[in-house]
């Protein structure tokens, strides 16, 4: 889905949102860069894979957070676990490294995402 097409998804669906556009963010020291409507809800995506490359996770945690993957691995019991590569990110996600955002899940034809309660 291009932005327009998730814009639309949105208000169809009745999810309340605001827009603010910035640049492309790969760290969250660039964050502190950008005037944001609400700084002390920031938050960061990280697109992660297991070793064999069958199974893709996305973690969003507050900004301030560390994430742990071992202990993400091991706490819902998933095989080892790295970064996925860019390559990754703009075949499954269609996004570019900096612009990961939850909602790129949308894009996930093959259904590549594991999802935990």
């Amino acid at each position: 889905m291009n932005k327009q097409e998730i814009y639309a998804y949105l208000k169809s669906n009745h999810v309340w949102h605001e827009i603010t556009e910035h640049k492309a963010v790969c760290h969250m020291a660039e964050l502190s860069q950008i005037d944001i409507p609400y700084p002390g809800a920031d938050a960061k995506n990280l697109f992660v894979r297991d070793d064999k490359k069958q199974n893709y996770y996305l973690i969003t945690v507050k900004g301030d957070k560390r994430v742990d993957l071992k202990e993400f691995r091991h706490r819902n019991n998933i095989r080892p676990l790295s970064f996925a590569s860019e390559n990754d990110l703009m075949d499954i996600m269609g996004l570019k490294a900096g612009s990961l955002t939850p909602l790129g899940i949308l894009n996930d034809n093959e259904i590549k995402f594991r999802k935990f309660s």
